[in-house]
């Protein structure tokens, strides 16, 4: 698949879904503003389409502070570990965090809708998930171990009710 059919392809998905987006034709990075169920409330997500590629990355609008960054990276390691789709990135330098997926489009005659619809809402599935433990850790109010398994014992509580 090439560049301009990535773009039209993503662009009528987000059409479709009633997605509000700003395009950047030079830069070809789609950018949106996503409502979050975690403590984190709101993130935002660049589409940047490459030739034969593209990277959805929804970040989060709270970074780490450095003393509480050792406990935030050990959180993102576990959380990591494991996932099919994607992964939490974060940048050391500024503390910046942030979900990334990629799919790559070389060789492909058209992406499906639900290619696109995944790449785009699996980074607000684990932000969601995540997020309230990626904001305690950012500000310094929780350790890595007990926020992990609050994160991933979310599922049972839930079929506990």
């Amino acid at each position: 698949m090439e560049q301009e059919q990535i773009v039209d392809a993503v662009r009528d998905w987000l059409d479709g879904d009633d997605w509000h987006y700003e395009y950047d034709a030079e830069k070809r990075l789609i950018k949106m503003g996503i409502n979050l169920k975690s403590k984190i409330k709101s993130g935002r997500i660049f589409v940047d389409i490459k030739d034969d590629c593209y990277a959805v990355y929804l970040c989060a609008p709270i970074s780490g502070d450095k003393e509480n960054l050792g406990e935030l990276l050990k959180y993102i390691a576990m959380a990591n570990y494991g996932l099919l789709n994607g992964n939490f990135e974060v940048d050391v330098r500024d503390g910046e965090i942030r979900y990334k997926t990629f799919v790559n489009c070389d060789g492909l005659d058209s992406l499906s809708p639900e290619v696109i619809k995944d790449s785009i809402y699996i980074g607000c599935v684990m932000m969601d998930r995540y997020g309230d433990g990626i904001a305690a850790l950012a500000l310094g109010f929780s350790d890595a171990d007990t926020e992990i398994k609050k994160a991933e014992h979310q599922d049972d509580e839930a079929s506990d009710d």
